[in-house]
Order: structure tokens, then sequence, then C-alpha cells
């Protein structure tokens, strides 16, 4: 860790490189639970439950327009994947979610990955944003799998609100073995944690960071493991 930047300070590798070792590590892991948080169209919950059919599945997508988008082009069930439209926040209840309406994009929007339960900061390539609120019913990882055991695993990619989801799962944290996270060096949402935020945070469940991969300067993904993995004999990066 880059105490003075808050970057985390490992050798990056390509975005398929870091995929590739998070599917590895889970393999070795064997979770009983594997969650996508933030899952969008759910292709990362997709191949782990292709690859461990004994592995339960659950991708969380909070956003209405892609939940709705990719429930009529993919068949989850049939894939063993439980595709929930839920956001993953502090405590179970409603919370709201703020789909971009209008932007300088031209894209669509509302079906778009940079949707969050936070709003942007500003300043950024979609200029000035207008924004419909909707309300989503919200959970908990804690609530979820509170009569689970572990190991559990965990691709994390929610747009800024790591914060907002990390605070509802310690317990299962305390279990988790393996977990990817997407981080920003600068605030893309208003009241966002920083990478160093979620480094530390994690690190009080006993995740330590193992790998990043360079999606953008500012914006990266982090693989992070737990004490029991490392201590593992056949762990890779031993």
């Amino acid at each position: 860790m880059d105490l003075v930047s808050g970057a985390v300070d490992l050798l990056p590798m390509t975005v398929a490189e870091l995929d590739d070792l998070f599917h590895d590590l889970v393999l070795r892991v064997e979770p009983r639970v594997f969650v996508e948080a933030g899952a969008y169209e759910a292709a990362a919950s997709l191949r782990v439950a292709r690859a461990l059919p004994e592995c339960r599945v659950v991708a969380f997508e909070a956003n209405p327009y892609v939940y709705a988008r990719f429930s009529r082009i993919t068949d989850f069930a049939a894939g063993r994947v439980e595709y929930r439209h839920q956001a993953l926040a502090a405590e179970p209840g409603e919370i709201s979610f703020f789909v971009v309406a209008e932007s300088s994009s031209w894209c669509d929007d509302r079906v778009e990955g940079y949707n969050s339960l936070l709003t942007r900061a500003g300043g950024d390539w979609l200029g000035d944003v207008e924004y419909e609120e909707v309300s989503v019913a919200a959970t908990t990882l804690d609530h979820e799998f509170a009569d689970t055991a572990g190991p559990f695993a965990m691709w994390m990619d929610v747009e800024g609100a790591a914060r907002t989801v990390l605070s509802g799962c310690a317990a299962f944290l305390s279990e988790c073995d393996v977990l990817k996270i997407e981080v920003e060096e600068s605030a893309f949402w208003r009241d966002q944690w920083l990478v160093g935020d979620v480094v530390a945070e994690l690190a009080g469940h006993g995740l330590t960071p193992l790998a990043r991969d360079a999606e953008t300067p500012q914006q990266y993904n982090v693989l992070f493991g737990s004490r029991r993995l490392l201590a593992c004999h056949d762990n890779p990066l031993r």
C-alpha cells in the first residue's frame, strides 16, 4: 500500500489476467457461496456456476433497467445463478438508487454500468447529469447468509458504494477467502470511500491486497485474499 497516494502499490496485471487469477483462486477455495455485487450481466457468476456445481451463486443487481434487460436475454436459472433485483446495503429495507436519466453520453444511460447508490462527483465525461431516483429493496450479506457457513468468495463492482455494501457484511467478510473489488484513487461519486479506505476496512477483516489490474490510472480492480488462503500450501501466490 502506498501510504502517500493511497494507491495499491502492486505491479498491475491486465484486466483479463486479474480476472483469471481471481477465478483460479475461487476454484482452489471451492466456496459454499459466491456473491457478485453490482452484477450487471452476471458474467462472473455464470462462470463460477459452470466451474463449481456445488457452489450457491447469487448475483445482486440494483438497477431496475439493467435487471430487466438481462433477465430477458439470459436464463439465469438454467445457469444456476440466483439473479436478484436487490441492492446490498448497511441494513435491510429500502434504499435510493440513482439512474442516470440524461447526460452527455450517446448511450442509453439507464442500462449502462455507471449507475449507483451514489450520485456523480461531477466534472467528468458524463457532463451535467440528470437522475431518476428509484426506490430499491435492500438487504445485507450478513442477513442473507446468517445461517450459512463459509468459505465465501465475492466479486464486487458497485460504482463507488463500497462503504454502503461493506457496512452490512462483517460476518460474511470474516469467512470470505477471495474478494475482487473495483476501487478509485479520486472521487468519481459523492461521499465515496477511496482505495485507502477500502484497504483499511478489509484489513480489519483479515483480507490482504494480492494483485491489481490497470483498468485506468484512477480506477482499477484489486484482488484480496484471506490469511487462510495465504497459508494454503498450494496457494499460487506464495
